[in-house]
């Protein structure tokens, strides 16, 4: 089943972190914040989107969270 759960979720917040900071260290600060500003801006997109479908609260940032970083639990 293809469903994203709290813990991937917080691994793949850490992946992003990992991967912001090494890209700073080899290719610039701009790399590594460009890295790090994409996720940054996609949670509170995402997070409108699901508060115009109906979600409220914590139920809305939750999914809004599963949804950008939830990817980790592919890897």
């Amino acid at each position: 089943m293809l469903r994203a759960d709290l813990p991937a979720a917080h691994f793949g917040l850490g992946i992003v972190i990992v991967v912001s900071v090494v890209a700073g260290f080899a290719g610039g600060t701009v790399v590594g914040a460009c890295i790090g500003g994409a996720f940054a801006m996609l949670f509170p997109a995402t997070l409108l989107v699901m508060f115009l479908r109906g979600g409220r609260g914590v139920d809305a940032l939750r999914r809004a969270y599963l949804f950008t970083f939830g990817w980790a639990n592919w890897i």
